[in-house]
Order: C-alpha cells, then structure tokens, then sequence
C-alpha cells in the first residue's frame, strides 16, 4: 500500500470516527507494515486536505460543470486530495499524485469518474494556482476564512468576537504550518538543546523549546525516559500560571484530559497535592500512562489523585484553593494543529459545549476554598466560551476577576474585553488559547 491510497483511506473514515488522523494512520502503518517514506507523505496529504478542505472543495468546484457536493463520497474525497496536494505539496510530482489517486479509485470500483476526476485534476495541475491566489488576495471574508482554513459556518463566532481587521490578521496566522515544541523537565533543558539531530532552540516566551518540524513522541530524545513531553506552547504558558498563583493548599484540575497539564504540575510544583478528574475512560486510562511514563513517584514527592467521573457530579478528597479547569471547548484556536474537530462541530454541539462550560466554571466556585483561585481555560477563540463564560459567573458569584494579575507580553497575546487574556496564534508554536483568572472571594 503507497502513502496515497494510505491517505485516501484514513480520509474516507475520518467522518465515522472520533479519532484523529494521525491515529488513524498508526493503526493503518502497524496493519499493512507500511514504509517510512509512505508514512509521511500520507500524513503530509491527511493535514494538507483536512487543514483547507472547505479551500480545495471550492476550487476544484470551479473546475467541474457539476456541484462538487452531488458527487459520490469517495469521488469527493479523491478530488479533494489531489486539488490539495497539487497545489501545496512542494516535493512532489503531479504527475505521480494523480496516477496513485486513479490507482486507488480502480481498486475501489470507481472506474466510471476515472475519466472526470483524472481531466479535473490535470486542470488544476495547470489552472489551480491562479484560483488558490485570487482567494488569498479577495475582500471576501468567506474567501479569506476559506484560504486560510476556517469553516464558512463558524464566521459568526469570529465575527461576534474581533473586528474584522483583527480578524484578517487571526486568519493569516492560522495558516502558518504547525510545528512541534517541547516541554522539558527542570534541570534536563541542556541536554535537549545539545542533541544535534533536532536542531532545537529556546523560546524566547516560556520554557519551551521550539522544533523546525512535527516529530512523532517515538523519535523524541528523552520521551521514554520521562523528562520531554510535546505539548503546544500556549499549552505550557497557562499550566505555568499553576505554579505561579498557587499558594498552597490541594490544586484540584477538573478536566484533565491526558494528563499533559497536570505532568506539568508535578513536575514544575515540589510536595504539591494534585487531584486529577476525566469523564473519558480512555482519556483517563492515557493520563495514567502519562504519568507513569513520566516516572512523577521516582522524581519528587508529591501526592496525586486520579479520578474517574464527571466533574459536575464528583467531591475532591478536601477543598480546594487552586482550581484548574480547562474547559471543553470549539477547539477554534487549534483548528491549524487538528483540523479534523473542525469539520464535525455544529452550532449544536458549540451551544452544547457553553452550556457545559457555564455548569464546570460555577462548580468549580462552588468547589473553591474562600480566597482560593480559579484558572478557566479554554483553547478557544470565541467570546461565546471565554468572556461571556466568565462575565456571568463573576455577576452571579461572589468573586472577582484577577486576570490583571496574568503578565504576557508582546504581540502574540491580547487582553479580552474585559475579562481574561488571549493567546493568539502569533506563530508556529502558539496555538490560541484563553486563560482567566478567578477569585473566590471570602464570605
């Protein structure tokens, strides 16, 4: 099996599953025992095509006497990833992508729109760059969120949140290609800046240390031994404010996920008592392995609770004065770095996710200790899930937000209007993100 029809595979069952990509592609490589090299060209066409698919649909569209919509699912997907892969792939002839398109369309009997689909992507091969830049340069707002990856249907949001010159340059960040960065364990950063092969640098903003390209954990120096964790920049600037505000006392992280933040606080934090929720079993079941993976009991002392369960339904073993609740969210300011999540959210589940966030953020002042703190994040750059979410909570609780308290500086981070702080996706290594900062007032 080439890395086309590998592509062209995890693609067509990317809608029936949860999953991302990339892990679709694991189980597909372990399976078929496929080589490095078509590895990573079928990782290189599943981002080029789910990062702007909404983009190649509408181009190839013009290309095609009929809506590209009327088409047969695998023929969709077929013209959506040569039009992609044609007009972004660098270092990789046309030629050979159509040939392996129309391979995988025979072995899956789509033999009758081998004839439209082989004339369509030799046209795009010509004509495709004239269409891809009259969307970069147009007043269409559509046409800019489209180039730049953002789903037509969520413009509402953007727009209900930044003005449209703002808007404009959030959309050029978003299509920076994603590339990886490390968190490294205290002590340990020299000997990740001295391995040669990752050509890796300091962040000028954090601890973190930034790479040139995506790297799988595998082939991370250090991954098995516990001390490098990839994680987003964004990501490791508001797990640090952690450290920063807390004063003592059991930090209770609502929303664990796979425990990324909360290795971060074990392994940043000294004799610190940490009690960890997930609703997710399988989210749950990766933050054990994480924090086994990253040895916390070998390293320090600290005390560590895991807990399966609802967040809204489950009592922490004593209260808290340090709450960290990174809410599930629209996942809007990842969407470059997984842009899978984009394509299966709908206004439904968006309403869906505010109302949950409104339920955690009041539990968690419920929940915290007077005079204790309250860290809401969400990777989400809507108003709708950040400061509307925190306006609310601060009128109908007896609290006040501290958010001035939170110091970044420079151009990748924005004050919200007026509650919290923005992380913009200001480059490579940044995704967006919004922090705010709560306290719970004494009685």
């Amino acid at each position: 099996m080439r890395g086309i029809e590998a592509a062209l595979k995890v693609i067509s069952n990317l809608n029936d599953s949860e999953k991302f990509g990339s892990e679709l592609l694991r189980k597909l490589a372990d399976r078929e025992k496929l080589k490095v090299q078509d590895i990573s060209l079928a990782s290189s066409l599943i981002y080029i095509t789910m990062r702007r698919k909404e983009l190649w649909q509408n181009i190839a569209n013009k290309f095609l006497k009929e809506d590209i919509t009327t088409l047969n699912k695998n023929v969709r997907d077929c013209l959506t990833v040569g039009t992609g892969g044609l007009l972004e792939l660098r270092r990789f002839a046309g030629g050979v992508l159509v040939s392996g398109i129309i391979d995988y369309m025979k072995k899956n009997k789509l033999n009758k729109n081998i004839p439209l689909v082989n004339a369509i992507l030799h046209r795009i091969n010509e004509h495709g760059r004239d269409e891809l830049e009259k969307f970069k340069i147009s007043s269409d707002i559509k046409d800019r969120a489209m180039f730049s990856g953002v789903p037509v249907w969520s413009l509402p949001a953007w727009e209900r949140t930044w003005q449209r010159n703002e808007l404009l340059k959030i959309f050029d960040m978003m299509i920076q290609p994603a590339v990886s960065s490390i968190r490294v364990m205290p002590g340990k950063l020299e000997d990740v800046l001295n391995v040669e092969s990752l050509h890796a640098k300091k962040s000028d903003l954090s601890d973190a240390v930034h790479l040139n390209e995506t790297i799988s954990p595998k082939n991370l120096p250090g991954f098995n031994e516990g001390f490098c964790t990839l994680q987003s920049e964004s990501s490791i600037l508001t797990a640090s404010l952690v450290k920063k505000f807390y004063r003592g006392g059991l930090i209770l992280d609502m929303c664990s996920g796979r425990g990324v933040k909360a290795g971060q606080i074990l392994q940043e934090i000294d004799d610190v008592n940490l009690e960890c929720w997930e609703i997710s079993e399988g989210r749950h079941k990766s933050a054990l392995k994480e924090i086994q993976r990253l040895k916390i009991s070998e390293h320090n002392k600290n005390n560590l609770i895991l807990k399966l369960g609802n967040a809204l339904n489950l009592n922490p073993s004593e209260q808290p004065k340090f709450i960290l609740l990174d809410a599930p969210c629209s996942g809007s300011g990842t969407w470059n770095r997984k842009p899978e999540s984009k394509w299966r959210l709908t206004w439904e589940k968006f309403d869906k996710n505010i109302n949950v966030q409104k339920k955690l953020l009041n539990r968690a002042l419920e929940l915290c200790a007077p005079g204790g703190y309250i860290l809401y994040i969400t990777c989400s750059l809507f108003k709708q899930e950040n400061e509307n979410i925190t306006a609310e909570a601060i009128s109908k609780n007896n609290c006040a937000d501290m958010s001035s308290l939170i110091k970044f500086n420079g151009e990748a981070f924005k004050r919200g209007r007026p509650w919290g702080v923005y992380i913009l996706p200001y480059n490579s290594w940044l995704d967006g993100f919004y922090c705010a900062l709560i306290m719970k007032k004494e009685a």
